[in-house]
């Protein structure tokens, strides 16, 4: 019994040494560039994008309701969309540590004003997009 069960046991090892492990999981070995989009629209379902916002991107909750340290800016473009890139983030070239963490966003656009807080930034890669409803 025990030179079967030992048998088994060698037959189940060897198969999953065997195992290719190529496959789906190969996208995460790239090197997938990180960028935060934000998106100034006037409806909840994201259909009516509004061109032309001021986009400014603040520190700390205190600077932006001060209007203080402008951290980041831009302008949406036809979709309503301004991206903002790792590069962009890191100008003083301060490393990932420094520049991850949360952003107070302040969109300006059709007579109207609205803030946010991004959720925590980890900066390491994919795009996180980001609403902002002007009403």
């Amino acid at each position: 019994m025990k030179k079967i069960i030992f048998g088994l046991f060698a037959i189940i090892a060897i198969a999953f040494a065997s195992c290719s492990r190529e496959g789906p999981m190969d996208e995460f070995q790239q090197d997938i560039p990180w960028g935060l989009c934000v998106t100034a629209v006037l409806d909840d379902i994201h259909k009516q994008p509004v061109a032309g916002a001021t986009v400014e991107i603040y520190r700390t909750e205190e600077d932006m309701q001060n209007g203080t340290n402008v951290y980041l800016t831009g302008t949406t473009d036809s979709n309503g969309e301004v991206i903002f890139t790792y590069a962009d983030f890191n100008k003083n070239n301060q490393g990932v540590d420094a520049v991850k963490g949360v952003y107070f966003v302040l969109v300006k656009g059709n007579g109207v004003e609205a803030s946010a807080v991004t959720e925590y930034l980890l900066m390491n890669s994919g795009m996180t997009t980001m609403w902002v409803m002007l009403v």
